[in-house]
């Protein structure tokens, strides 16, 4: 019998105690790939401490993480700040390679998760120990629709790491074409984000018409505002809906955002941070997620709203019209109030006509550890045989 292979995921972006909640997309792919490999997890971040260098180590269901603290750069002069902080960044993860090599022995393939700036040690690993590497990228700075702006420097280092990559493997249809424009690479598979179908799942309940909005709560991107005002102006027409929204954000300001459109408050609850397993009670309590955003990827929390079985209303945003279709929900325009408000009152007159089993079913299909899994594994394989 074949022995399973050794996969460091190399993460940019990975939980932490500084940032619990930061890539948590990214653990639930290596969750998903440990069911099929040995896997670990190596991550590395600036903190406020008085050592150079602090190193925590966790199983997490079989996954073992290393996470690297660094002592923070405090250099005002921005070109010194950043190569300091890039050569002490490297230094760390050489620090939790180190670790992790003690733990695994070898390494089979590197799968590099959000290309920059861990990339630049995947490229470091690919010239001293010959390791391929792959990429599962997720960032929404990528996409023209992003206010965020990548630096020259930004864009020579990723066009580096696409180009030395085995395989890139975008989140969604819309990454791919954006990616596309810094490096042609001849082998994308789009691989989506991955739902732990042992916490969100369907379960039948009595249908009302509770909606639920479940984000990072920051307007910018979100559009919480865009939600509240057409809240409001449902509010006038009918008062037959309730609407939960939570996150981990400013929720202070949108309670007083609602107060002062004199929303009424039996109709609302505005809360914070969720954990995990809340989000997905949440969602077994409510009828229909709603998700009106400026800007996206391929929305984690989308995927989830679709294995408990929840219709979805969407702004057409990055990937969602790769998860949204007329059988699972509807999608409107990004930033069009007014086509929120006719839509979201039609959906919830034709919530009945929606069937939430099959949407669940359709959804754990792609979406569940097994599915996703199941294609890393075989990425893996076709590398290691190239």
């Amino acid at each position: 019998m074949n022995q399973p292979l050794n996969i460091l995921f190399l993460a940019s972006w990975y939980p932490n105690k500084l940032k619990p909640k930061n890539g948590n997309f990214i653990q639930q792919h290596a969750l998903a790939v440990s069911k099929y490999c040995n896997v670990a997890c190596l991550h590395a971040l600036s903190s406020e401490q008085n050592e150079l260098f602090e190193i925590e180590e966790n199983n997490n269901e079989g996954v073992y993480e290393v996470i690297v603290y660094y002592k923070k750069i405090t250099s005002n002069i921005p070109i010194i700040s950043s190569y300091f902080k890039l050569k002490r960044q490297i230094q760390a993860y050489r620090l939790g390679y180190k670790k992790i090599k003690q733990q695994l022995k070898t390494i089979d393939v590197v799968h590099l998760n959000v290309m920059y700036p861990a990339g630049i040690f995947a490229l470091e690993l690919n010239s001293t120990d010959k390791l391929p590497y792959i990429i599962s990228e997720n960032w929404t700075g990528f996409l023209p629709s992003d206010p965020i702006k990548i630096t020259t420097i930004e864009k020579y280092f990723i066009n580096r790491i696409i180009k030395k990559a085995a395989v890139v493997c975008p989140v969604s249809e819309d990454l791919e074409k954006a990616l596309k424009t810094y490096y042609p690479h001849p082998h994308f598979t789009i691989v989506p984000n991955v739902v732990n179908t042992t916490v969100f799942r369907f379960e039948p309940h009595i249908r009302g018409k509770r909606i639920l909005h479940i984000s990072n709560l920051k307007n910018e991107h979100k559009n919480i505002t865009g939600i509240l005002d057409t809240i409001k102006a449902l509010s006038l027409k009918r008062t037959d809906f309730f609407i939960t929204i939570a996150g981990d954000g400013d929720f202070e300001y949108f309670r007083n955002y609602a107060k002062s459109l004199r929303l009424p408050e039996q109709l609302y609850i505005i809360e914070g941070a969720k954990s995990y397993t809340e989000v997905a009670q949440l969602m077994r309590e409510h009828d229909l997620f709603l998700l009106f955003s400026n800007y996206e990827n391929l929305p984690c929390v989308i995927a989830e709203a679709l294995v408990c079985g929840l219709p979805v209303l969407t702004s057409v945003a990055g990937g969602t019209p790769e998860m949204v279709n007329a059988t699972n929900g509807v999608l409107i325009e990004a930033g069009n109030n007014k086509q929120l408000l006719l839509e979201l009152s039609s959906m919830l007159d034709n919530l009945h006509n929606y069937n939430q089993k099959e949407i669940s079913e359709n959804a754990s299909n792609r979406y569940s550890f097994e599915s996703v899994g199941k294609q890393f594994l075989a990425i893996y394989q076709k590398v290691l045989n190239q």
